[in-house]
């Protein structure tokens, strides 16, 4: 599988394995055959209803691939439509089921990569999990809190969008309790910057779903998890705001990262949220940031740098 890479030495395997409640998640392994492994592996995750070879994780991952970086990119059970029917806190056995993968194939240092909705995935995970293994977080575009922006996605379309969202929750509730949770509707997605003039966009999500991600009392929320974490974190964010994410969202994660050994900030100054056009820019980004912070404190603490004793 090497068609998501520039690098003809790059190649991905396709792989899978199941969580522990025993749903099977699929991915691919990239690894070079020309570099030199490095000591650290990544596991690299997408977006809502995006999947392991799209997106941003299509791209970065053969890329990290290409510099040493044997990377995982993996999809959580949340991929594509299965979005749509997906319950919030099943994140935390999938990125258990990855790192347990990795580890089967001989890793044993570990940076996680999120982008977007699983920055707050990956937020959740590591706050409950503390996994010792994971030596990294690197998080991309995501939001600090989205459930507490669900309702901007209404303001060009009603006169009251906090009202309007209120009413779709209100019916996700009553369908729930009518044991209709797994029911369909069609609901406003992004709130991108009004001046970019972008079409708005709907997506299919059930009423479970829409409570699980996007109610007052749901733990997709960031900034509830971040102060939680000790793990060093590289925080990336993009000038313009073509979704719902934004800079200032990264910056407020930035800046609740308390407990983080070590917090870098980088925005990618012309970029939207998925980086078209500054692929290139993203892979040095995260792997200098890697270099510099979790494989250099690895190295000074006698971790193996060599390929055959991961």
């Amino acid at each position: 599988m090497t068609g998501m890479s520039k690098d003809p030495d790059t190649h991905g395997e396709l792989v899978s394995f199941r969580a522990a409640d025993g749903v099977r998640l699929h991915g691919a392994l990239f690894k070079n055959s020309r570099v030199r492994s490095h000591d650290i592996a990544v596991i690299s995750t997408h977006g809502a209803a995006n999947s392991f070879y799209g997106s941003v994780t299509g791209f970065l991952s053969p890329g990290l691939a290409s510099l040493g970086y044997a990377t995982l990119s993996m999809n959580l059970r949340c991929h594509d439509r299965a979005y749509a029917t997906s319950i919030f806190e099943d994140c935390e056995k999938d990125f258990a089921a990855g790192v347990a993968f990795m580890k089967e194939q001989g890793y044993r240092r570990f940076v996680l990569f999120g982008h977007s909705l699983s920055v707050t995935q990956i937020l959740y995970y590591m706050a409950r999990s503390q996994e010792p293994s994971v030596v990294g977080l690197a998080l991309s575009a995501g939001h600090d809190d989205l459930r507490g922006v669900v309702w901007m996605s209404w303001e060009t379309l009603a006169d009251d969008p906090k009202a309007a969202y209120g009413r779709v929750l209100d019916e996700c509730r009553e369908m729930v309790a009518r044991g209709e949770g797994d029911r369909l509707l069609i609901i406003p997605w992004w709130r991108p910057d009004p001046k970019l003039k972008l079409r708005q966009t709907f997506r299919e999500i059930s009423a479970q779903t829409f409570l699980s991600y996007r109610s007052p009392e749901s733990n997709c929320n960031a900034s509830a998890w971040i102060g939680k974490i000790k793990t060093p974190m590289l925080l990336i964010s993009h000038s313009i705001v073509d979704t719902t994410a934004s800079p200032e969202m990264m910056k407020k994660l930035h800046k609740l990262a308390t407990a983080a050994e070590s917090t870098d900030y980088v925005e990618i100054e012309g970029s939207g949220h998925f980086y078209a056009g500054f692929e290139d820019q993203l892979i040095d980004e995260v792997a200098g940031w890697i270099a510099r912070v979790p494989e250099a404190k690895g190295a000074s603490a006698g971790h193996s740098a060599t390929a055959g004793s991961r």
